[in-house]
């Protein structure tokens, strides 16, 4: 081999490990897509990722001002002026399922991350913003779409 030929073999070498350093950067070190491919598949009829029946028993966490459950990866909960509010599980600091609702916001346990109902954030853990969904109510079914 001569010195022409091993500059081809190494520079290929070099650009297929430039690729998939590139290709590798949406993911975490823990092998997570971030910040928010949580396999989501909408109704193809009414679009909702989720329905829930706020009458169940199932759902009781959503008849007081405050409540909170967590369903397929979706936090869903109930703010303080009673509207529905709905959002990603999957916090946007780093990809953790962590996210809860605390005091009128959703907050992260892993990383103390804030988020305003509307996703926005509220401290430097949260300068990412939160994936929320819009939430419907047709009766005692909530539905949570996209």
């Amino acid at each position: 081999m001569n010195r022409k030929e091993f500059l081809k073999l190494v520079g290929a070498g070099a650009a297929f490990a430039v690729t998939v350093t590139c290709l590798g950067g949406c993911t975490n070190d823990h092998g997570d897509i971030f910040p928010d491919d949580i396999g989501l598949n909408p109704d193809p009829i009414t679009g909702a990722f989720l329905t829930i029946d706020v009458s169940n028993e199932a759902s009781s966490a959503l008849k007081n001002n405050g409540g909170y459950l967590i369903k397929n990866k979706i936090v869903v909960a109930r703010d303080l002026s009673g509207n529905y509010v709905a959002a990603t599980v999957r916090c946007s600091h780093e990809p953790r399922d962590k996210i809860i609702f605390r005091n009128n916001e959703f907050y992260c346990r892993e990383h103390s991350a804030r988020f305003n109902t509307s996703g926005r954030g509220l401290n430097s853990k949260g300068s990412s913003n939160l994936k929320v969904y819009k939430t419907s109510l047709n009766g005692n079914i909530l539905s949570v779409i996209a």
